[in-house]
């Protein structure tokens, strides 16, 4: 659990666009240890999630 965690993190962070620079090393540890994979499907997950949050609001504001 503390892996998911640590991918949706460094996730979030890539995608804002902050971070600090032990957490990158920790990244780079943890995904030449297990690849990365993790990171490509959370990555996924929340481009997805964005999206569909996205659309939701720009549906509200349309029909109002």
């Amino acid at each position: 659990m503390g892996q998911l965690k640590q991918a949706f993190k460094a996730v979030f962070s890539a995608i804002v666009g902050i971070g600090k620079r032990e957490d990158l090393v920790k990244d780079f540890e943890q995904t030449a240890k297990q690849g990365p994979w993790l990171y490509i499907v959370v990555a996924l997950v929340m481009t997805v999630g964005f999206i569909a949050l996205v659309m939701t609001i720009v549906k509200i504001v349309l029909s109002t």
